[in-house]
Formats: structure tokens, C-alpha cells, sequence
């Protein structure tokens, strides 16, 4: 008889578990599912990026490159409207070694640890990002727990996608006492391409932090046209 009051604390803890467990949310597991169906082997794109550099309260540098994928590589066009040189295409595969393509198929991972729909004053499916899962963003160490997102759904069409995702650091992070990390924010416009598919067509990334007491900021700009 003294385990029955237990055996019902138990049932009862079961059945709170059970009912805190979240509903299935349809427009995120399309948004999702319509993410993972698109492989690096699907699309193709050129994409034009701008990138501004300014280091300790010098002179802005900016630099222009044109690149192309075609669902199998990645090919350096130019470089400030020039053909670049082997030299600056091996700097170029070598820092983009093991990083994954950038393409409407990151939202999946994104979108994969955990979000929370939050209400919108103009209707639309919203999520909130807390943190992102691991290895989503690395810029020489992985950042992605620090950083928090908003996704913006369009479900105007047959399916639903993600056509605006915003990123940023939730606050200034130090590494090993020497670097310091204040902001970082990447904003991503998706809109549907050939195929009626979701494509990454524009992006902006914003970087600024110090290192061994010298601060600078980095904005890239990159644009993107898919080519099919």
C-alpha cells in the first residue's frame, strides 16, 4: 500500500511531460524539409561579393570578387574586375576549405536545434532563434551558441520558405584574452528561383571586434544569381 501514492506521483509526472511536449508546427517542417531537398549538386548561381575592410581608423579597402558554382565547383571569375591570379585562388579554396555552401539549404540546419514561433503584428510565421546548433557559424572558432536569429516566413505560394533570416551575436565575446568579438550580424534575402525553388539571392554580413588592441570592422555585401 506505501508505493501506491508514489506509483501515482509517477503516472501524474508522465502525464505533465507528456502534455508539455510542443505541437507539431506543419509550416516549420515544410520549411525544413523544403531546405534539405536542396543539394549542393541541384544549383547553380554567380554570385558578385563586395567586402570592406577598415582596420585601426585607417583608410577603408574594398575588394570585389565575382564567383561561380556549378553544382560541382567553385570557380574564381575575378577579382576587382580582373582574372585573379593563382596565387590569390589558392588563398581563396585554401580559407574556404571545409566550409559548407552557402545556399538556401543552410536554413535547414539553422532551423534544426530548437525554435520558438513568436506572434507578428503583420501576420506572418515568425521564428526566434535562441542559439544556433553547433558548427552552423565558425569564423576560425565556433561562435554559433553565442549567436541568436529571427526567421521570416513567406507563405503567400504553395509552399512555405524562409525569404528573410537575420543572425547576430547576442553580446561581445573574448578570445583567450587577446581578441575580442563585438558584433556580428548576417541578414539573408531568399526568393524563389529557377523551379520555382527558395535561393539565396543577397546577403550582408557585418563583423567589427579588435585584436591585440587593433579594432576593425568588415561588411561584405554579396549578391547572388541563381542559374538554375
Amino acid at each position: 500500500m506505501a508505493m501506491r501514492p508514489a506509483l501515482a506521483f509517477l503516472a501524474l509526472g508522465s502525464l505533465i511531460a507528456g502534455a508539455a511536449a510542443p505541437a507539431p508546427d506543419p509550416v516549420l517542417e515544410k520549411v525544413i524539409a523544403g531546405a534539405r531537398a536542396v543539394t549542393p549538386a541541384s544549383i547553380a548561381f554567380e554570385r558578385t561579393v563586395r567586402e570592406v575592410v577598415t582596420e585601426g581608423g585607417g583608410k577603408p579597402v574594398t575588394r570585389t570578387t565575382v564567383d561561380r558554382w556549378d553544382g560541382k565547383q567553385m570557380t574564381i571569375v575575378s577579382i576587382d574586375g580582373r582574372p585573379p591570379t593563382p596565387a590569390e585562388i589558392a588563398a581563396i579554396t585554401k580559407a574556404n576549405a571545409g566550409r559548407p555552401l552557402t545556399s538556401y539549404a543552410r536554413v535547414a540546419q539553422f532551423l534544426g536545434g530548437g525554435v520558438r514561433r513568436v506572434p507578428d503584428a503583420q501576420g506572418r510565421a515568425v521564428y526566434r532563434i535562441e542559439s544556433l546548433p553547433k558548427g552552423s557559424i565558425d569564423i576560425g572558432r565556433d561562435v554559433s551558441a553565442n549567436m541568436t536569429g529571427e526567421a521570416v516566413v513567406d507563405t503567400s505560394g504553395p509552399v512555405p520558405y524562409v525569404a528573410r533570416l537575420r543572425l547576430a551575436l547576442a553580446k561581445p565575446i573574448s578570445f583567450f584574452l587577446v581578441a575580442k568579438l563585438d558584433a556580428l550580424e548576417i541578414i539573408n534575402e531568399y526568393r524563389l528561383g529557377p523551379g520555382g525553388r527558395p535561393a539565396l539571392v543577397r546577403q550582408i554580413r557585418t563583423i567589427a571586434g579588435a585584436q591585440f588592441g587593433k579594432a576593425g570592422t568588415t561588411r561584405a555585401e554579396a549578391l547572388l544569381t541563381p542559374l538554375r
